[in-house]
C-alpha cells in the first residue's frame, strides 16, 4: 500500500495489516507485535523523513514465506522516499521505535533502498510460526499472501 506521509497513515497501516494478518490466520501474539513494528516505522517514516521538504509518501509491502522448517514468516518493508538520516547517537527522552520494532521482530534492518533512490526503508522479518496448516485452516486466496 502507498499512503500519504500523514499521521492518520498510521492508523491505516495498522488496520490493513492486523486484517491481512488475520486473514492468513496468523497466531495473535505474533499478530500484535507485528502490527505494533509497522506502526513504529510508518510512524518514523512520516515524522522523520520529509523535513524540509514536502510531505512525500510511505510504502509499506509485505510477504510470507516459508521456512526450512516448514514455517511460515512475514517479512514487511516500510519506505520512505524522503531525506535518508543517521539515527541521532543522544537519546533525547525519545528514540525509543527502534528498540521497541527490535523487540517485536526477529531481524530489523534500516538503510538506504539498493536502488540509489533517495529515502529509507526498514525491512522486518518476523519470528517464524506454525504452518497455516497447523491451524486448521486453509488461505483463501490459494497462494501466499501479501500486503
Amino acid at each position: 500500500m502507498e499512503l500519504p506521509a500523514d499521521p492518520i497513515a498510521i492508523s491505516v497501516a495498522r488496520k490493513q495489516v492486523r486484517r491481512w494478518l488475520a486473514r492468513l490466520s496468523w497466531p495473535a501474539g505474533q499478530l500484535d507485535d507485528i502490527v505494533l513494528a509497522v506502526s513504529e516505522a510508518v510512524s518514523n517514516a512520516i515524522e522523520h523523513a520529509y523535513l524540509d521538504q514536502p510531505p512525500g509518501v510511505v510504502e509499506v509491502r509485505g510477504g510470507i514465506e516459508t521456512t526450512p522448517g516448514g514455517q511460515r514468516r512475514v517479512t514487511v518493508i516500510v519506505r520512505d522516499h524522503g531525506r535518508w538520516r543517521l539515527a541521532p547517537i543522544d537519546d533525547e527522552n525519545r528514540r525509543r521505535g527502534i528498540p521497541l520494532m527490535r523487540a517485536c521482530m526477529d531481524s530489523v534492518t534500516i538503510g538506504q533502498p539498493a536502488d540509489d533512490r533517495a529515502g529509507t526503508w526498514v525491512v522486518l522479518r518476523s519470528r517464524a510460526v506454525p504452518a497455516l496448516e497447523a491451524f486448521g485452516a486453509q488461505d483463501n486466496d490459494g497462494g501466499e499472501g501479501h500486503g
